[in-house]
């Protein structure tokens, strides 16, 4: 099963290894293909939010065969800096 980078987000370079398309996880998974590339993006204030964020992601994670744990804390510690840095912190 593939690891995320300590580095960051890059769900897109672990798809590609796996071989598998946007439009393949988007008929699997009934995601927008938008929505997955907002995923794949980190741009998640594309995305509805809260625990539709959540569902999204861990579908994406076994579409691609990766931890979605490691997915989830990723996704969380990313949301935690990005509000941070609203705040001024």
């Amino acid at each position: 099963m593939p690891t995320l980078p300590q580095e960051g987000w890059s769900v897109a370079s672990i798809r590609k290894t796996s071989g598998v398309s946007l439009e393949e996880i988007a008929r699997n998974t009934k995601l927008r293909v938008t929505t997955l590339k907002a995923i794949e993006d980190a741009k998640f204030d594309l995305l509805p939010g809260g625990i539709y964020n959540i569902s999204y992601i861990r579908q994406y994670a076994r579409a691609i065969g990766a931890d979605e744990g490691s997915l989830l804390r990723l996704y969380r510690a990313l949301c935690q800096d990005d509000d941070s840095s609203k705040a001024g912190v």
